[in-house]
């Protein structure tokens, strides 16, 4: 079975290698060891996915999570933060209602 890649790999490709070869470039650049440890920017990145929504963000963040050894607690516990602070951004732009 061969892997499909996702949508936004094949978009950028679409619009010219170049395109997808600099996202590249900068995912790495940002994604390695730094001041977090590439596990720790895994899981904020599985959290950030579920945070925007985005399905295809999740797949993608959960496959680099289990690359970098991130559990499946550890990533439980990230994707109901992310959760949390959808719920919570839901809440601030709620409370534009109460704005005179």
């Amino acid at each position: 079975m061969t892997e499909k890649k996702p949508k936004p790999i094949i978009f950028a490709e679409a619009l010219d290698e170049g395109v997808n070869s600099a996202f590249a470039s900068l995912r790495n650049e940002i994604m390695k060891d730094g001041a977090l440890s590439s596990k720790d920017k895994a899981i904020v990145g599985l959290a950030c996915a579920v945070a925007i929504r985005c399905d295809t963000c999740v797949e993608f963040h959960k496959k680099v999570a289990k690359m970098a050894g991130v559990s499946k607690e550890e990533m439980l516990e990230a994707a109901a933060i992310g959760g949390l602070v959808r719920l919570g951004s839901g809440f601030a732009t709620a409370s534009i209602i109460l704005d005179d």
